[in-house]
């Protein structure tokens, strides 16, 4: 059972640090940057809520046209 947990948290962690490289990556789609960012919020909010519930998230460099 032990080993099952260490796996599953080891594969958490190697998806978050993939999202996190999508993420940082500026020659990916902004789509793909986005996505990977909705992912990691989604996930936040998730493990824990902080300040009732709010997530702050600040993404640079996106193209106005995605912004709403």
């Amino acid at each position: 059972m032990k080993k099952l947990e260490r796996m599953t948290k080891q594969g958490a962690q190697a998806g978050l640090e993939c999202l996190l490289a999508i993420c940082r990556d500026e020659e990916q789609k902004a789509a793909d940057r986005i996505s990977a960012a909705k992912a990691l919020i989604d996930y936040g909010r998730k493990a824990e809520a902080v300040d009732e519930g709010a997530v702050r998230v600040v993404l640079e460099g996106v193209p106005k046209e995605y912004l709403v």
